[in-house]
Parts: C-alpha cells; structure tokens; sequence
C-alpha cells in the first residue's frame, strides 16, 4: 500500500524525500493531507481511486510521528463505518501490503483529494472528541463526485464499493 504524502505534510513530518510508487493499481493508493479546520489540525486520508475518504482531528506529536499507523487506524474506521467487516477488511490490507510513504500519485487522485476537503468545509459538524471523525467522514464520502479511477459520477462509498468488487472483497 502506497501512502502519498503531500508537500505540506512532508513539510509537517519533516521529511525531506521521498520517491515515487510502484503500485499500478490506485486502489492500494492513499493520498495524505494536513489541514486546519476548526481550530485543529486534521489528517485526510483519500483513497487515489475511488477518493474514499477518512478523516481523524485533534492528534499528538505521537500520531504524526506514527502517520502509517494512524493512516491505516483511519482507513479500518472508514471501511467498518460503512458495514465492511474485520475479516473483509484484513483481506484488502493483506491484498494492499505493507504501508511505505511515497509522493502523490499524479494531478486526478490530487484533484479528488482537494475536492474531498472543499466538501468537509460544508459541513457545520462540530469536531468529535475521538480522533477518527465519523460524521465528517460519512458526509464527504456523500458527495456526488468524479473519482480518478473511474469514469462518470457518483459518491465515494459507491465507487469503494465497486473497487472493493473488482477486488474480490465482497
């Protein structure tokens, strides 16, 4: 599984390079951003495909130096909140591999990402106290959109749903 970190997130974490992915298949892609929102600091996590998105507030210094941990915490959330079980789940990160930090994955999951966050500042939601922010989440995951994986319209749980198929994850 690929993680694509964005520059103001590579600029958060310190990090000073990283390399572009391998990984053809965008679905095993994670696009990770940092943004303000409602007086926090908040971790997006869109999927490059289907622009599946997880969202967590209100993380420590200790989160952020465990990104890959708190990314995959977030995406376990995102697909249990929409009724996939452990065992479906396990299966996509076993299919996935292990998580490594890599650029973004090109101009169409980055659009998808940037759209997911103009969604999330239409939501009048206050933060949740625990980190992974279901509501948030729930609401940009119904948003009609285009997703980079996909041609046409729909909303990111329909087109998660359609990857986890493709997959065989049913």
């Amino acid at each position: 599984m690929e993680l694509g970190i964005t520059i103001p997130l590579q600029k958060h974490l310190k990090i000073k390079e990283l390399s572009y992915g391998g990984i053809t298949d965008l679905f095993f892609c994670w696009e990770l951003h940092i943004i303000r929102f409602q007086k926090k600091n908040l971790l997006i996590v869109v999927n490059a495909s289907n622009r599946f998105c997880c969202i967590m507030a209100g993380m420590m210094a200790k989160d952020w130096n465990a990104i890959a941990q708190r990314a995959e915490e977030a995406i376990r959330k995102g697909f249990a909140s929409e009724g996939y079980t452990e065992e479906q789940i396990a299966r996509y990160f076993a299919i996935a591999g292990i998580p490594i930090m890599t650029k973004t994955h090109g101009r169409r999951p980055v659009a998808g990402l940037n759209r997911a966050i103009e969604r999330l500042f239409y939501i009048p939601i206050p933060a949740e106290e625990q980190l992974y922010q279901s509501l948030w989440s729930l609401e940009v995951n119904r948003d009609l959109c285009h997703a980079a994986g996909f041609d046409g319209w729909d909303e990111p749980w329909r087109f998660l749903q359609r990857d986890m198929q493709r997959v065989g994850i049913q």
